[in-house]
């Protein structure tokens, strides 16, 4: 497998929780749907073209992260009979890792090209959050390793790792925040290239802040001493 390997910054940032509707909490890190969206907006792509870009190739994703901190704006919306300000939380100051694997040579390529001339200007959450193309580099190698931080894994990560907790091999799990896992959007159903879209498939990811050790490998690559876990869009297996 090829990765292209895109290092992005970030003012602000905001990935809306979709558990949560008044209160717009935003998750830590772009979740699988975003960094699709990142990649079709580099390439000039709809949404629902983006979507088939990355089926068609099977790709695998993954997503490293860490933010300053964050503030809650005050939104307001008008939907024409009444009014209503809904709190949203936002990233500030904030540095992404994404990366995108595949097998075909070509469409990584293609897309390392997007990256470094994207045809349209590149957002993380909102319209005004835009993000700075730092670096794209490749990466032909993949590694294997049992520690991570700040980063998304395939399927319920806590799960796992106290399934596997009698397997003789060491693990640790960070006091401040468990894990947390969600089942979150993976494929839409699009009425028209940028029109309604319905959720159509979806699949549990974790959300891992602090430094953690697995009892069990993890696949990713590694960029800069970080180790960036990789995983399949529309796989659950955990390799």
């Amino acid at each position: 497998m090829i990765c292209c390997v895109v290092e992005l910054r970030t003012l602000t940032a905001t990935f809306r929780n979709p558990e949560f509707q008044n209160f717009h909490k935003t998750l830590n890190l772009p979740p699988p749907t975003t960094l699709v969206g990142l990649a079709g907006a580099a390439m000039g792509m709809s949404p629902r073209a983006a979507q088939s870009f990355f089926e068609e190739g099977n790709w695998q994703v993954g997503i490293w992260g860490t933010s300053e901190g964050y503030a809650k704006d005050l939104w307001k919306y008008n939907n024409f009979e009444g009014g209503s300000i809904v709190l949203r939380q936002i990233l500030y100051d904030n540095c992404f890792v994404a990366v995108f694997g595949c097998n075909d040579e070509t469409k990584v390529h293609q897309l390392q090209e997007a990256f470094l001339r994207p045809h349209y200007a590149l957002t993380l959450g909102s319209s005004d959050s835009l993000a700075k193309v730092v670096a794209v580099e490749i990466v032909e190698k993949t590694a294997r390793n049992k520690d991570i931080a700040h980063c998304i894994m395939p399927g319920n990560i806590l799960a796992d790792v106290l399934e596997n907790a009698f397997s003789g091999e060491d693990f640790t799990i960070y006091s401040t925040s468990e894990p947390v896992a969600y089942d979150l959007p993976v494929r839409f159903q699009y009425e028209s290239d940028y029109g309604v879209r319905r959720v159509s498939r979806r699949k549990t990811v974790s959300f891992v802040g602090e430094p953690m050790q697995l009892n069990f490998p993890a696949t990713g690559i590694s960029y800069k001493d970080r180790f960036i876990p990789i995983f399949p869009l529309h796989d659950e297996n955990r390799s």
